[in-house]
């Protein structure tokens, strides 16, 4: 495994994108226990993702169009669902605590996000590939073992952007009126995604 590949993985994981935006929002809601549960969630989301990949699952959607653009439109129509929900709770009580999602909902709820967005498969596909020798007598091996170092370095990267966010959570709570704009903004940011994912195309 070269250097190369931990660098660009590694400022892959560190540029926001929806699992960060995820995480960032259950650290404000629930504190530091929403920021594991949120970087536990967009670590599982990375990983069928790697699988499609190794297996050759994601020829599917390059063969299928209409299959990739209805993983596509269902990916963006449950981030809009996503937003829909923020908004209806943005005026909630934002004692830590108050939001009453259990870790097992957390983690499904960021893994469907990463689960119906098929260009990230397609991503992996031509990304991982990049970093294997020719010569390698076991390819699939070290991109096992390439996407669990993604995997962890997701991981990591999230729980950072969580603490973080906890922290100004506990300042932002002194401040209601702040912490709604902020809830009011995420799910702003959620439609906004869902709607770049539904009318982007490939």
């Amino acid at each position: 495994m070269s250097v190369e590949f931990f660098l660009v993985s590694l400022i892959l994981a560190i540029v926001p994108g929806t699992g960060v935006v995820f995480t960032l929002a259950c650290a404000m809601s629930q504190g530091m226990r929403g920021a594991v549960w949120g970087a536990v969630a967009g670590a599982v989301g990375v990983i069928p993702h790697l699988v499609a990949a190794g297996l050759g699952l994601s020829a599917l959607l390059i063969a299928y169009p209409l299959m990739y653009d209805g993983l596509r439109i269902l990916g963006g129509a449950y981030l809009i669902w996503l937003a829909v929900q923020a908004w209806r709770h943005r005026h909630d009580t934002l004692e830590v605590g108050s939001v009453t999602a259990t870790g097992v909902q957390i983690v499904t709820q960021g893994a469907l996000i990463n689960l119906l967005n098929p260009k990230l498969t397609l991503f992996f596909v031509s990304f991982l590939p990049q970093f294997v020798p020719p010569t390698d007598p076991a390819p699939m091996l070290t991109m096992g073992l390439m996407g669990l170092v993604l995997v962890a370095q997701t991981f990591v990267v999230f729980l950072a952007y969580g603490a973080v966010a906890a922290r100004a959570g506990d300042l932002l709570r002194r401040r209601p009126r702040i912490m709604v704009l902020f809830q009011t903004g995420i799910a702003v940011l959620f439609a906004g995604l869902g709607l770049r994912v539904i009318l982007g195309g490939r």
